[in-house]
């Protein structure tokens, strides 16, 4: 921003570096406000001006501000560009209007890999979990691979659905293009989908083959534990989690405290 004030003069490049750092480090009523100032200047926004706008209301879940949005781009500019098509399905999917997602979805011209994985998304996270696999399944049926953030996604549906069969079958997935030794969150969503499937030992031995873990690793686990009945394993976990170093956040010290009183452990709840 200290570098963007000097200039002697800001075109939409300018404003689209500045803008795009605000919207990728969250910080959206700056993006607005640069938005704002940019077209007082008379700079025309851009794709990529409008891709970050609409970046930032699906980030404070502003259905009502992103249509708002609409009103600036052209029909030739949201219908060919995918860009900002795929901005759109963004917005709303995590805004939580899964139709409107998905229509603005169907009028892209051609949808690419993000804009499938920003409308399985929004149905993963809205507990949509069958919907998100056959969304899933059309991607690859359309000839698109499925990265990192596909994997993500699917994962929190098949966790959510109770589908350990099409878990294992992403796992394996992940495993075959060499995913999990690089990624602690891919493993992570393992973990919790496997647990939440009820396949606690599943999620165990994905665990102890991470070669890395951090608190999510071990809340992914202890709550599947705790969830399971398994109160004592639970404790056991946080004892191991301590013992690599790992300090205990609220979602830890919630199944804790949850495994004493099953048990009746009051030492230990204190």
């Amino acid at each position: 921003q200290e570098v963007f004030d000097i200039l002697p003069k800001r075109d939409v490049v300018s404003w689209n570096a500045l803008i795009a750092g605000y919207a990728q480090y969250g910080y959206c009523n700056e993006v607005f406000q640069c938005f704002d100032q940019m077209r007082r200047e008379g700079i025309s926004p851009s794709a990529i001006t409008l891709s970050c706008v609409l970046k930032a209301c699906g980030s404070i879940e502003s259905a009502e501000k992103g249509e708002s949005i609409l009103a600036y781009i052209k029909d030739d500019l949201l219908c060919n560009d995918v860009l900002v098509g795929t901005a759109l399905v963004d917005m709303y999917s995590k805004c939580g209007m899964l139709s409107k997602a998905e229509g603005a979805f169907h009028d892209l011209p051609i949808p690419n890999r993000a804009s499938w994985n920003a409308l399985i998304a929004g149905y993963a996270q809205h507990g949509e979990g069958e919907d998100a696999l056959h969304l899933f399944e059309k991607m690859q049926h359309a000839g698109f691979v499925p990265d990192k953030v596909t994997f993500l996604c699917t994962l929190q549906a098949c966790g959510h659905t109770g589908a350990p069969g099409k878990g294992q079958e992403i796992h394996d997935a992940i495993v075959d293009r060499g995913l999990l030794d690089k990624d602690i969150f891919l493993g992570n969503s393992l973990i919790d989908m496997y647990a939440k499937c009820g396949m606690i030992s599943k999620a165990e031995e994905v665990h102890c083959k991470l070669r890395s873990r951090d608190v999510v690793t071990w809340n992914a686990l202890i709550t599947g534990y705790v969830q399971k009945g398994k109160s004592h394993e639970a404790l056991n976990c946080y004892q191991r989690m301590q013992e690599e170093g790992l300090f205990p956040d609220v979602i830890t010290f919630i199944c804790i405290l949850q495994a004493c009183g099953s048990i009746r452990a009051l030492d230990k709840g204190k």
